[in-house]
């Protein structure tokens, strides 16, 4: 009976969390965008004029609010409310983040469903926070993601955009991280751009995936004091994320003009975001399905859309 009880506090103890893992109580996620639009909304029933492509090329911002519609803002709805838990896994955390009611443009459009002119996306940021052990708000990491704006050429050639890294700012693991373990961790990110439209000619495509990104650290260090800390992230800063998305493709809708008519136009594009998150403190535990087919997963994305895309009059 001794020998038991001896054996089960040595067992307790082996497998005690450091300060780095664990950090879950109490814990938050947000995710918030990042829209670089300076438009004001106004009254719909009021009277209209659409900019065109080459009014907003000659004469840029200058045109004026009033010739401007629908409503720039983004609603931005959490979508992503609890953790998936992975019970064969106790060293792996899943967990998600997701915004919807997003408009990718920051007005109506009268020249065609993926007229890039008014793209107000910017990028997104990502925030868990916990409390930690004195019942402090503590920030778990930060990421923020950037439209990569040095690919404009290809967002106007082939409606296809990308994303890079900002920042990241990473402190504290989901993830379960023993004591004598290293205070690294394995951080593997799924970006998912998703889609509802209809075209002219009435036909209706629900959540269709534009695009999708992946983001994957290995031995990424939590603990500040470390003399590697501050190298190691800022190495990470404007680098370039694996995978593309198409741009969002604009619903066939109609406005009204000055004189009362009713004129075909393409709507805002409403898109939503999903971040699929994986945390592991154990090499054996990382799978590495994503890295191994990136391309092969990105080339499929590219096929599917393409077919609701090409169906777009």
């Amino acid at each position: 009976m001794r020998f038991l009880s001896l054996s089960l506090i040595i067992l307790l103890y082996g497998c005690k969390s450091t300060q780095y893992g664990m950090a879950t109580e109490g814990e938050s996620r947000r995710m918030t965008i990042q829209e670089s639009s300076d438009v004001i909304a106004y009254d719909r029933i009021k009277a209209q004029s659409v900019p065109t492509l080459a009014d907003r090329a000659e004469g840029g911002r200058a045109i004026g609010l009033t010739s401007l519609l629908g409503s720039a803002v983004s609603i931005g709805t959490n979508m992503v409310k609890s953790m998936i838990a992975k019970d064969q896994a106790k060293y792996t955390a899943n967990y998600g983040f997701g915004l919807s009611d997003l408009y990718f443009y920051d007005q109506l459009s009268t020249e065609s469903v993926f007229d890039p002119v008014g793209m107000q996306f910017g990028g997104f940021t990502l925030i868990r926070t916990f409390k930690n052990t004195a019942g402090n708000t503590d920030t778990a990491f930060v990421a923020r993601f950037e439209l990569d704006t040095t690919r404009a050429t290809e967002i106007l050639n082939n409606s296809i955009f990308r994303l890079r890294l900002a920042s990241l700012d990473l402190r504290h693991a989901k993830a379960k991280i023993s004591k004598g373990q290293k205070k690294n961790l394995n951080l593997d990110l799924e970006i998912t751009f998703r889609t509802s439209y209809a075209n002219e000619q009435g036909q209706l495509f629900d959540n269709i995936t534009l695009g999708k990104f992946f983001f994957n650290l290995r031995e990424a260090p939590l603990d500040r004091t470390d003399e590697n800390y501050a190298s190691f992230y800022d190495k990470l800063k404007g680098k370039p994320i694996d995978g593309r998305s198409f741009i969002v493709p604009r619903s066939f809708g109609y406005f009204k003009d000055s004189r009362g008519n009713y004129q075909k136009a393409f709507s805002q594009g409403a898109y939503n975001i999903q971040v699929k998150v994986t945390e592991s403190a154990n090499n054996k535990f990382v799978t590495e399905l994503i890295s191994d087919n990136t391309d092969q997963i990105i080339n499929i994305i590219s096929k599917e859309a393409k077919k609701g895309v090409g169906k777009i009059k």
